[in-house]
């Protein structure tokens, strides 16, 4: 076996194009994707039957399409339309290898649609099976696409990434740990959110870690973690570029189907009108019956078995260059040479017809010169340990490398309408917090509306001027509907029925998929009616694990209530599924870590501090506190960070420490925990003990200069020992 690794990614893409009506052509770019590039990919797959180390990702649009009856109906349709075009063809009078191209596509039609009914017609069963076989790995992108980097707000990255996985798991059975970034971009603090939502890799273009900060010793031959732990696979374009080079690529050899020359535009309308489009408009059938023969307008027919031929030869030349590309880097150790190759699934295929038929014959020229083909999430399990971390500026795999596709001067009115919808996406989930069902239903679909507005699909067809028309008509037409749909909800005319036409025009996403609550900042949890403004001035903010539960948490929770009744201001954060309360006079505030459970102890500890300290920056935008009160070692670091940050005391309350939990205790994990404790608790203005005998303790291990108070929840007046309420100040 060869040293080093290539991993394959194919993010299988299309903007939502299902429409009620019948005859709509952009429903078409689905059938020729279905055709041409995903069962071709699966009949390969099945061909194979073992583990490839392919990664496949798709997204929620063609997940959606792909599961909806009425397109599976269409499709059908279309196949037999299809097939009746080729026997009427064949019933003419033809060149011999026309006669023999029409055949070959006759024989493929059938196998399309015996394949498309052995899933159900619902190709994500299929997909699925080859998951559960082990012979793929899956994942999926962000809901409908949207670019991230432009977007106005965190809320509305994270609603594109929550609400893709949401549908993604609801059709596939599982929640994927990688994610496919549209147009492969990132920007600062994206991977933040991605992280929390339990997503530890995904992919950017090379530039993005050659240019990183610091720059990584293995350049693209391995990860890197971005500063938020999300693993960044760069593509390498000297390997992508030997498929696709304009110079040295395979696919515009002269045996290969032309792809811009169809049946269509070959005959005359009389001959084929009746299955073209009822408006008198022609489109390609699908029947591409030339090869690209060379560079000329003169093209000669195709033939399969020459075609057929070359990709052996080409898979072969593809495995051998790679070989090559490896032993050039095999000096490269920690984690070992990867070679990551990502593309879009409908390159091959439908851009070029014989792409599913070389990859599946690549990977048997691997196995005969020692080529290991692994995935980006196996690559993780065996290489975790081996990854720098760096600092990556924003970039994507676009023209010159950035934005400019997706902002320019034919497509920048869009961005300003975006925003603006974020905006009022924000208000209107704040300014009603009840959970009635009609108000619900209608924030969903307003989420809807905003995502299909927001797909990167819109501005990238009018950078390219290909249907300009019909995408800057979806994009009005989202925005129109959005704008209508908040009107009937603030002024209380909807109506059930009327949502759920409004659902059947674009039914994307199942309502289970939205949670509109994402587009809510953590101060808008207690936003529901005008809050008084002494509920904002010289605040106490307690903070502590199992507030009201148990003895110690109803211990907390009774002394946080005689304080709110003396007329102290009281906060309290505390674990728990985020909400927000006002009971007896406590302002109760719970949150708990986001992203994948975490297996080391201290690195749950991490994550929830992480999480109370996120709560706590952002109730300190609008609350003034006077001091911090912490009531559990688990949250000493972010009571200690927190006080230090506002420069206000801090008070600690210890009911055990953790040698005493842990009297054998030995060990980084003791040593790390004893250290926080000890960190805590020497930096307190003031210090509280659980019981008498702990005292001596604090005093021996922690070398306390001040001299701890007894707690009980019903001391009177315990701050009077804070002669100076600001530090400095």
């Amino acid at each position: 076996m060869r040293k080093g690794y290539f991993s394959l990614v194919l993010h299988a893409h299309l903007p939502y194009v299902r429409h009620q009506e019948a005859h709509r052509l952009e429903e078409r770019w689905m059938y020729e994707a279905i055709s041409e590039t995903y069962i071709p990919l699966l009949w390969e797959i099945d061909r194979l039957q073992r583990p490839l180390g392919w990664t496949i990702s798709i997204s929620p649009p063609v997940v959606e399409m792909l599961a909806d009856e009425l397109i599976g109906e269409r499709y059908v349709e279309h196949l037999d339309d299809t097939l009746l075009l080729i026997e009427r063809e064949l019933a003419t009078e033809l060149a011999a290898e026309e006669r023999d191209a029409l055949l070959f596509y006759q024989q493929r039609y059938q196998d399309l649609r015996v394949t498309f009914e052995y899933w159900g017609r619902n190709l994500n069963r299929a997909f699925r099976h080859y998951k559960e076989q082990g012979y793929l790995d899956l994942i999926t992108c962000t809901a409908t696409h949207g670019f991230s980097p432009h977007m106005f707000s965190e809320q509305a990255a994270r609603a594109e990434i929550q609400t893709g996985l949401n549908c993604f798991e609801r059709h596939y059975g599982f929640r994927p740990t990688g994610l496919w970034m549209p147009e492969c971009a990132f920007t600062p603090g994206l991977d933040r959110i991605m992280y929390e939502e339990g997503i530890r890799y995904t992919f950017v273009d090379e530039h993005a870690v050659l240019f990183a900060d610091p720059s990584p010793k293995h350049g693209i031959g391995a990860p890197v973690y971005s500063p938020h732990g999300v693993a960044l696979f760069p593509r390498d374009q000297i390997i992508s570029g030997r498929i696709w080079s304009s110079v040295i690529g395979y696919p515009g050899h002269p045996d290969y189907r032309e792809f811009y020359r169809d049946l269509a535009y070959d005959r005359e309308w009389d001959q084929i009108a009746e299955f073209m489009h009822p408006e008198g408009l022609r489109f390609d059938t699908g029947l591409k019956l030339h090869r690209v023969t060379g560079k000329t307008d003169e093209k000669e027919f195709y033939v399969r078995d020459w075609a057929w031929k070359r990709t052996d030869e080409h898979a072969a030349d593809f495995a051998q260059a790679l070989a090559a590309h490896l032993d050039e880097h095999r000096g490269q150790d920690f984690p070992p040479f990867l070679v990551t190759a990502p593309f879009d699934a409908e390159l091959f295929g439908h851009w070029w017809f014989e792409g599913p038929d070389f990859l599946g014959k690549a990977m048997e020229r691997f196995e005969e010169q020692g080529i290991e083909s692994i995935s980006p999430a196996m690559f993780l399990e065996r290489h975790f340990q081996d990854i720098e971390t760096v600092h990556v500026s924003m970039s994507t795999w676009g023209r010159k490398g950035y934005g400019e596709v997706w902002i320019n001067e034919r497509n920048d009115w869009m961005i300003r309408h975006l925003h603006q919808l974020e905006k009022r996406l924000a208000g209107q989930m704040a300014r009603d917090r009840r959970r009635d069902p009609l108000v619900l239903k209608a924030k969903r679909q307003l989420v809807r509306e905003y995502l299909l507005a927001v797909s990167s699909d819109w501005p990238f067809i009018l950078d390219g001027q290909t249907t300009a028309q019909y995408a800057a008509e979806r994009f009005r037409e989202h925005i129109r509907r959005f704008e209508e749909t908040e009107r009937m909800l603030t002024e209380g005319k909807l109506t059930d029925g009327w949502l759920t036409e409004r659902f059947n025009d674009y039914p994307f996403l199942a309502d289970e998929d939205i949670e509109p609550d994402v587009f809510l900042t953590s101060h808008d949890y207690y936003v529901g009616a005008e809050r008084p403004a002494e509920w904002n001035e010289a605040a106490v903010l307690l903070i502590g694990l199992g507030y009201g539960n148990g003895e110690r948490g109803q211990a907390f929770r009774h002394f946080a209530e005689r304080l709110a009744a003396a007329g102290e201001n009281v906060y309290v954060l505390s674990e728990g599924e985020s909400s927000y309360r006002h009971e007896n006079g406590v302002h109760v505030y719970k949150t708990k870590p986001t992203g994948l459970p975490l297996v080391q102890t201290y690195n749950q500890l991490a994550a929830l501090n992480l999480a109370f300290l996120r709560e706590a920056q952002a109730l300190a935008k609008g609350v003034t506190f006077r001091l911090v009160h912490n009531f559990s070692m688990e949250s000493s670091s972010i009571a200690q960070a927190f006080a230090e940050h506002l420069d206000v005391p801090l008070v600690s309350t210890v009911h055990d420490v953790e040698s005493e939990r842990t009297p054998q205790g030995s060990g980084g994990l003791f040593v790390a925990i004893k250290r926080l404790e000890g960190e805590a608790i020497r930096r307190s203005d003031l210090v509280f003990v659980g019981r008498k005998e702990l005292e001596e303790q604090l005093v021996s291990d922690y070398h306390m200069k001040l001299k701890p108070d007894v707690f009980t929840a019903d001391i009177e007046n315990p701050y009077a020992r804070l002669t100076n309420l600001k530090k400095n100040g």
